[in-house]
C-alpha cells in the first residue's frame, strides 16, 4: 500500500550482531558513519549503533524518493535525543521535519522515516546567511517595491520578459519593463502582470540616448530598484547610453547580460554609481570584467569573485555550478544545491536577474538579496528538474516554479528562526 499524497516515507532493518561486528572489526567505521555525539550516545550499546545505523538508510531512501541527489552522507544524517523527547533527525545539521520511530527487538533494529507534506521538501538545507524578506499580512503592492527593468532590443524579446516575469514571480509589488518602441507590441501583448512601457528609439529597435531621456525623466524616478542588462544587445547607441546610465544610478540595481559586457568594454568605475550594485556575470561575463580568461576564473571562482566585489565595492554573483556570491565587505556564499543542471538552459539568467531585483527593491541590502535570489532561483531549477527531468527544462519552467521554491525556503528560514 502506498503512503497517503504528500507523505514520504522510508523504512530500514538492521541486524544488531552484525553492526557491532563491523564496528569492532574495522577501526574506520565508527567515526565514517557516526558523528561524536552519536559514538558518545552509543558506546557500549550495540542496539543504538545498529538502529542509527537504519536510521540514516531510512532517511536515505526517503530523501531518494523525493528525488534529492546528491543523498547526505551518513554521518552528515545525525540522530540527535531530546531530553524528555523523541528523537531528533538533523540533516546536515539542519532539521527538515522527518519524523522518526526507533525499535529493537532481541537482534533486529528498526528504524521509520515520515515526512509529512514532502512536497515542501528542500533539494537542499538552506544555510544560515539566507534571509527572506518580510510579507506583512497587511501589506499592499506599494510594500514590496517598484522594480524597473531595462531590457530588449529588436530580436531579444524573451530576455527582456523573462527578466520582467523573474521579478513578477519574486514578490515586486510593481514592475516596469522599459522596452524600445519598436518591440514594445510584443511585450504589451506578452505580458499582462507587469507593465510595459515604449521608449523612444527613432526606429532602431534599441536602446539609445533618446531612450535614456525618458527613461530617466518618466521611470527611473519611482523605482525602488532596476535589472539592466538583458537583452539590450551591443550597438554603439546602446552602449554608450548604458555607460551613462551606470555612470549615474538612481537606485540600487542589478546589471546582467549585455549590460555587464558593456561595463566590461568601458571599464565603468561602479564606485561612482552612487548606489548598491549587484553584477550577475556567467564566467565567461566575469572573464571580461577581470580581463583574464574563463579557465582562470572556473579555476578559482571564490577568489575572483571576492577580489573584484572588494576591489570594485559590487556584490558579484559568479553564476554556475556552486554560484558564488560575494560582498565588498568579504562576505561570502556558495550555494549548495548540486547537479541543477535544469538550470543550464538559455534564460534562466535573465530570470535570476528580475528574481534579484525584486528582493533588492523589497529594501533589502544587496547582498542579502543576492543570497536569497542564488537560494530561491536554485531551488526553483531542482523541483523543476525533479519534476521534468535534468534536460529540456525552460526557463519559464523555473518561472513558474519561483513562488512554490521561495515558500518552501522560506518556511525552512521561519522554522530556523
Amino acid at each position: 500500500m502506498s503512503p497517503p499524497l504528500g507523505v514520504a516515507v522510508g523504512v530500514d532493518v538492521a541486524t544488531v550482531s552484525r553492526i557491532a561486528a563491523v564496528a569492532e572489526r574495522r577501526a574506520k567505521f565508527l567515526q565514517r558513519i557516526y558523528t561524536e555525539r552519536e559514538r558518545q550516545r552509543c558506546e557500549g550499546h550495540p542496539e543504538r549503533l545498529a538502529t542509527r545505523w537504519a536510521a540514516k538508510e531510512a532517511v536515505k531512501k526517503l530523501l531518494g524518493s523525493l528525488g534529492e541527489y546528491p543523498l547526505p552522507l551518513y554521518k552528515e544524517i545525525e540522530v540527535v535525543n531530546r531530553r524528555g523527547g523523541a528523537p531528533t533527525l538533523l540533516v546536515r545539521g539542519v532539521d527538515r521535519g522527518i519524523a522518526l520511530t526507533l525499535s529493537h527487538e532481541r537482534d533486529t533494529a528498526i528504524a521509520v522515516a515520515v515526512l509529512v507534506g514532502s512536497s515542501d521538501a528542500l533539494a537542499a538545507p538552506v544555510q544560515p546567511d539566507v534571509v527572506l524578506p518580510a510579507r506583512p499580512d497587511d501589506a499592499h503592492k506599494g510594500t514590496f517595491g517598484t522594480v524597473v527593468v531595462v531590457a530588449g532590443a529588436y530580436g531579444f524579446t524573451g530576455a527582456a520578459y523573462l527578466s520582467a516575469m523573474g521579478a513578477a514571480r519574486g514578490g515586486a509589488g510593481l514592475i516596469h519593463l522599459c522596452v524600445p518602441q519598436a518591440i514594445y507590441p510584443v511585450l504589451a501583448t506578452k505580458c499582462i502582470e507587469v507593465m510595459a512601457h515604449p521608449l523612444p528609439d527613432a526606429g532602431r529597435g534599441t536602446f539609445g540616448s533618446d531612450s535614456l531621456a525618458e527613461l530617466q525623466r518618466s521611470h527611473l524616478p519611482r523605482a525602488d530598484a532596476a535589472v539592466i542588462g538583458p537583452g539590450l544587445g551591443q550597438s554603439q547607441e546602446t552602449r554608450d547610453a548604458v555607460v551613462a546610465l551606470l555612470r549615474g544610478l538612481p537606485c540600487p540595481t542589478v546589471v546582467d547580460a549585455d549590460g555587464l559586457n558593456i561595463a566590461a568594454a568601458a571599464d565603468v568605475d561602479w564606485r561612482a554609481a552612487g548606489q548598491p550594485v549587484v553584477l550577475t556575470p556567467h564566467p565567461a561575463e566575469m572573464a571580461r570584467l577581470t580581463g583574464t580568461d574563463t579557465q582562470r576564473v572556473q579555476g578559482d571562482r571564490s577568489g575572483t569573485a571576492q577580489r573584484y566585489a572588494q576591489r570594485h565595492g559590487v556584490v558579484v554573483v559568479l553564476k554556475g555550478a556552486g554560484t558564488v556570491v560575494a560582498a565588498p565587505d568579504g562576505r561570502i556564499h556558495t550555494d549548495n544545491h548540486k547537479g541543477v543542471v535544469a538550470l543550464a538552459s538559455g534564460g534562466t539568467g535573465d530570470v535570476l536577474a528580475g528574481l534579484c531585483g525584486a528582493f533588492l527593491g523589497s529594501g533589502m541590502d544587496a547582498f542579502d538579496a543576492a543570497v536569497a535570489a542564488v537560494t530561491v532561483h536554485a531551488e526553483a531549477g531542482a523541483a523543476v528538474q525533479r519534476e521534468r527531468g535534468r534536460a529540456g527544462a525552460l526557463a519559464s519552467d523555473v518561472l513558474e516554479a519561483l513562488p512554490a521554491a521561495q515558500e518552501r525556503v522560506r518556511r525552512a528560514v521561519e522554522r530556523r528562526g
